[in-house]
């Protein structure tokens, strides 16, 4: 390859691509953390966030008080959820044919090998174990949101996107 195409260490700024960001995550420091995260990497509008799994299905289904909200082009979903299991969500999203385009990046704090299979069984776009240290946190939101936003084509939505 020759040297025509090197930057000699010049760094292009990092425009990125606006894409609509689905936070799921019980746990409110969690969730902090996270939307911190997203935002650091360059997300400046498009990131919601719900609470449990219900409310996810609720969100994606455009259902109840979702019912006016847009299409994520990305979920982040954390495994560990109430009332309704990160899996089953998972499951709900990627068998239904008006959903199962969305990426869905599944988040853990721990990468058992049950889980991490059941996952990609599913169907999910990525498992992620979540890091303990904020630097490693903060970098795999950036490394995530990058190749999402920047890197892959994601799926047109439709115009009637009503599931």
């Amino acid at each position: 390859m020759s040297n025509a195409g090197k930057t000699n260490g010049f760094h292009a700024p990092k425009m990125r691509k606006q894409i609509e960001v689905l936070v799921v995550q019980s746990n409110p420091a969690d969730t902090l953390l996270t939307v911190e995260a997203f935002k650091a990497a360059g997300v400046t509008s498009g990131l919601r966030c719900v609470e449990d799994g219900e409310d996810a299905l609720d969100y994606v289904c455009r259902t109840g008080k979702y019912s006016n909200v847009r299409i994520p082009d990305l979920i982040f979903l954390d495994l560990s959820q109430p009332r309704l299991s990160g899996l089953e969500v998972l499951r709900v999203t990627k068998s239904t044919p008006e959903l199962m385009h969305i990426p869905i990046l599944v988040a853990a704090g721990a990468n058992d090998p049950k889980f991490v299979r059941a996952v990609y069984e599913l169907n999910g776009s990525c498992f992620i174990r979540k890091p303990n240290q904020m630097t490693e946190f903060l970098r795999s939101i950036q490394t995530c949101y990058e190749f999402w936003s920047n890197v892959v084509t994601l799926s047109p939505k439709a115009r009637s996107a009503q599931v």
